[in-house]
């Protein structure tokens, strides 16, 4: 059926992943062919699911055992972006147009997003909301992103789509997709609950599915100016949809995106005065891009939803770090209202540092390491590098990473009897000739760290989880001594809520090296041309450990 001018609604109920995409482009085909007219559709997944955008690689993006594990559907979608979890209550928004259709009030490709997400936002607002577009693709409600969007196109027609969160399992949404937040802890998950929200938390229930559909559909009749009506799916688009289901359904469509290793997650640690800042940085080395940019921490800043912004402005920026912190200095000095706690030059020192960390590769890091590498230099010296001209002169070991029963786990020395990883490392730093002690407490850390600097070691190595180096960071640069420190597993003290105890040395958990990384630091700093030493046997050249306990 079709009626002049209005534009036609279609809701395809909740359909799998495979049924979505195949129809996706059945119907964009159909519009190009002229056989349907400019359409609204709305859609839902059964069952949840997981989904790329036309360029990523699922393995890159998806928790593809996790998924299989809890009926996640995995597919990719015929529109760019980034991957997506959908529940199955959330809604979906697609219009299918001519190019012509809206070019009165559509000069840019920024126009897109803005015309169609505002038009959303507007049927949002019947459920007595505040939403509205955010530059450069998102629907905000207080700050908290809602709906993200995207488009594509043929020859004379377009998609763009819309996704509604209406009912998410923050969770889930976690585990299925590899976001850059490694661990669900509670404080990661209020973190995120800052920046996603969903409609039946802002309303205080659940609605129906069709009194949601009826608000957007009001929404966008209202904000484009046109009149609607209601409609199915045409023969040509049933036709196109079972030629396509087949091959959507493939792994062929699925996996075809096969990238090479360019897509890194880039961390760092920032102290400033409004509290630490964590950067987490996901860069496209092969392009040269910033994708993403996720900003974590017990930091202040006012407003609120001002950090949220700044993540969407660093979107796919070019990595240049001039214009990196002109954007953001453009971004401080332009933004509508003035930004009070965390400093635009805080968070360029975040990002550059995170970005530092893609010089690692001249020394051969493996991608999983990247992140367990912390450079300690004096506070003087903010932009830390990994610039092995030093030599390391001594190694620290934690106590924690001797058995709980060892003889050795609160004194110095080793029996390498081969049931912990500290005998392997030992023995290592025994054929470089490094010296070694066990730190037993963090006081214990301090007046080593001090000795050492006092006795004329220039640089040191040692092993600690991240949560004691982000709170003792500004510890270990104001003793100032240059080192370099290797993150442990995460069976830490922190994990298990006992930090008090390790700091005073009566943490009774077990925990690992990492070997390997321990291995590849040392021949980067101490390996061929350094100098190396064979196997020798001597006396730590400080103060010898006590005991704690």
């Amino acid at each position: 059926m079709l009626i002049k001018n209005k534009i036609r609604v279609i809701d395809t109920g909740p359909l799998s992943a495979a049924e979505n995409m195949a129809l996706d482009e059945a119907i964009l085909e159909a519009r190009e062919e002229g056989a349907v007219p400019d359409t609204i559709r709305f859609l839902s997944f059964e069952p949840h699911c997981a989904l790329v955008g036309y360029f990523q690689d699922v393995g890159n993006e998806i928790r593809k055992q996790y998924c299989k594990k809890a009926g996640i559907d995995i597919n990719r979608r015929i529109t760019g972006g980034g991957s997506l979890y959908w529940g199955t209550r959330d809604i979906g928004w697609e219009i299918f147009a001519s190019s012509g259709r809206f070019s009165s009030r559509i000069s840019g490709i920024e126009d897109y997003y803005s015309l169609f997400c505002s038009a959303a936002a507007k049927g949002i607002n019947n459920f007595g909301l505040t939403a509205a577009f955010r530059p450069r693709n998102d629907i905000e409600v207080n700050g908290r992103k809602i709906s993200g969007s995207g488009g594509t196109s043929l020859k004379t027609c377009f998609m763009f789509q819309g996704t509604l969160l209406v009912d998410i399992d923050l969770e889930v949404m976690l585990r299925a997709l590899r976001v850059p937040v490694e661990k669900l802890k509670y404080s990661e998950m209020n973190s995120l609950k800052e920046r996603v929200t969903w409609l039946s938390r802002e309303i205080g229930h659940c609605p129906s599915r069709a009194d949601i559909i009826k608000n957007l559909i009001d929404g966008f009749s209202s904000h484009l100016e046109t009149g609607y009506y209601v409609d199915e799916l045409s023969k040509r688009e049933k036709e196109i949809f079972r030629s396509k289901i087949k091959y959507f359904s493939s792994r062929e469509h699925i996996y075809r995106v096969k990238e090479k290793k360019n897509i890194y997650t880039l961390k760092s640690i920032v102290k400033s005065g409004a509290g630490i800042l964590k950067a987490s940085i996901t860069v496209d080395s092969s392009r040269n891009v910033l994708k993403s940019a996720l900003f974590t921490g017990d930091f202040f800043i006012y407003p609120g939803k001002a950090i949220f912004d700044l993540e969407s402005a660093l979107k796919n920026t070019r990595i240049n770090r001039q214009k990196i912190q002109l954007l953001i200095d453009d971004f401080f000095n332009n933004y509508p209202h003035k930004i009070g706690g965390l400093s635009g030059s805080s968070i360029y020192r975040a990002v550059l540092a995170a970005l530092e960390k893609l010089e690692y590769r001249k020394f051969k890091i493996p991608l999983k390491y990247t992140n367990d590498i912390f450079i300690i230099e004096s506070s003087s010296n903010p932009y830390a590098k990994l610039e092995p001209d030093k030599k390391i002169d001594a190694f620290l070991l934690p106590y924690c990473a001797k058995l709980p029963g060892c003889s050795f786990r609160f004194t110095q020395g080793c029996s390498i009897c081969g049931k912990c990883s500290i005998g392997e490392v030992t023995e290592i730093l025994d054929s470089y000739g490094i010296s070694t002690i066990s730190i037993t407490s963090y006081e214990h850390l301090e007046e080593t760290l001090i000795e050492l600097k006092n006795s004329g070691t220039g640089f040191f190595c040692g092993c600690c989880c991240e949560p004691f180096y982000i709170k003792h960071k500004q510890d270990f640069e104001r003793i100032g001594l240059s080192g370099i420190l290797i993150n442990i597993d995460n069976n830490t003290c922190y994990d298990l809520g006992k930090e008090k105890e390790a700091h005073l040395g009566s943490f009774e958990g077990f925990t690992q090296l990492k070997v390997p990384l321990i291995k590849k630091i040392l021949n980067i700093f101490n390996g061929p041309g350094k100098n190396k030493q064979g196997p020798i046997n001597k006396k730590p050249i400080y103060m010898q450990v006590r005991n704690t306990r």
